[in-house]
């Protein structure tokens, strides 16, 4: 793991704004923050991302599912 992947994940826990950047275009945030990540580790970043996003739709449309149940 690089010093910057590691700075990245670090920022990303102890700043809310840079956290949101990160989740809404993990390119931008990268740049803008001033890191160098290999290209592997932006891959894994934006995979991460991605599969996270996936996660919380699906959780979103359960609960969604359960309050149309409950009428």
């Amino acid at each position: 793991m690089s010093p910057d992947l590691e700075r990245l994940i670090g920022k990303a826990v102890i700043d809310p704004d840079f956290r949101k950047k990160l989740l809404d275009n993990p390119d931008e945030a990268i740049k803008e923050a001033g890191l160098s990540l290999t290209d592997d580790e932006q891959d894994r970043v934006r995979k991460s991302i991605s599969e996270r996003s996936q996660d919380i739709e699906r959780v979103s449309q359960d609960i969604d599912t359960a309050k149309a149940e409950d009428w």
